[in-house]
């Protein structure tokens, strides 16, 4: 069940910081998580890598000390701006999860600025362990493999978390949604095997139709994509959507739908970075600009894996 799967993943944490890795949906993984986390007495906050235009954003609170730290709650809710992590915590806030709901909202920046803004949220709020949400899995490749997909948010976040003192879990949701970028899949089984070999594999579990944790996903997701009903929204997430709901097989072009793509995949976030070819080559990185250079030029340098497939 999810409930065991996340407690395990947290061990004896009290209070836990979920945060979206590689972009505005993302954090919409936290909510399952959340309800799983608070149903056993938790107290959680939420974070975000933010692709919304923060600075000027009505409502949000910019941090006097953390110049890429932003405070978003549901006042900063508009069907006019693109800002899915406003429209959650509207969402938690009507749903009556816990008190008034403030996504802390990071800007995108380099490995650096970021891990200083990890960092003073993790101090300010006695934060003693995180929770890495990634909307898909390439979060969790090492660098080397055929493709990548679309990685320079998810491993600026993944540099900065890991930089803490911190109990750190990455959790994926949402295997099979990333074809459209290249990736080999059979390669992502290769590395979780190399990971659950180094005792970094923390489980996986499904999100099932009925649960309370599921529903509220689902509840979340279809109040967020309804309010950026005119802005741009997160296929993926439509995806996983639709795979909770039972569809299967190729439901458009490129995109091979599973109960895979509901499920969760958690890793100790510590051991990834770890194993990583190139990530500490980003740690010192001020714009995400770098990183994604940085990520070009290792690759260029680097032996790519040839493409495998899964053979069943």
């Amino acid at each position: 069940m999810l409930d065991q799967a996340v407690f395990r993943a947290v061990g004896g944490a009290k209070r836990v910081l979920i945060a979206g890795c590689g972009g505005s949906y993302d954090v919409m993984g936290a909510v399952p998580l959340l309800h799983a986390l608070r149903t056993a007495g938790i107290e959680v906050e939420l974070a975000s890598l933010s692709f919304a235009q923060l600075n000027g954003l009505a409502g949000a609170r910019r941090d006097p000390q953390i110049a890429n730290l932003y405070a978003v709650g549901a006042t900063s809710a508009s069907p006019r701006t693109y800002c899915p992590e406003a429209h959650l915590a509207k969402f938690l806030d009507a749903a009556e999860i816990g008190s008034e709901h403030v996504i802390w909202c990071f800007d995108k920046t380099g490995v650096r600025p970021l891990a200083a803004a990890y960092a003073a949220v993790v101090e300010r709020l006695s934060i003693d362990a995180i929770i890495l949400v990634d909307g898909g899995i390439d979060a969790l490749l090492r660098g080397d493999e055929t493709s990548i997909g679309t990685p320079s948010e998810d491993l600026t976040s993944l540099a900065a978390a890991t930089s803490l003192d911190i109990p750190t879990v990455l959790a994926c949701v949402g295997m099979t949604t990333e074809l459209r970028e290249g990736i080999a899949h059979a390669q992502v089984f290769e590395r979780i095997a190399e990971l659950s070999r180094d005792g970094a594999y923390l489980g996986a579990t499904a999100l099932v139709p009925g649960t309370p944790a599921c529903d509220l996903f689902v509840r979340a997701l279809e109040a967020v994509f309804e309010g950026q009903s005119t802005q741009k929204q997160s296929q993926v997430h439509r995806w996983i959507l639709r795979a909770i709901r039972g569809e299967f097989g190729t439901v458009e072009p490129k995109v091979w739908l599973s109960p895979l793509a509901s499920m969760f995949w958690f890793f100790d976030a510590r051991a990834v970075a770890a194993t990583h070819h190139f990530l500490d080559s980003l740690r010192d990185t001020e714009s995400i600009w770098d990183v994604s250079a940085r990520i070009q030029r290792a690759r260029r340098e680097m032996s790519i894996m040839e493409r495998t497939a899964i053979p069943i």
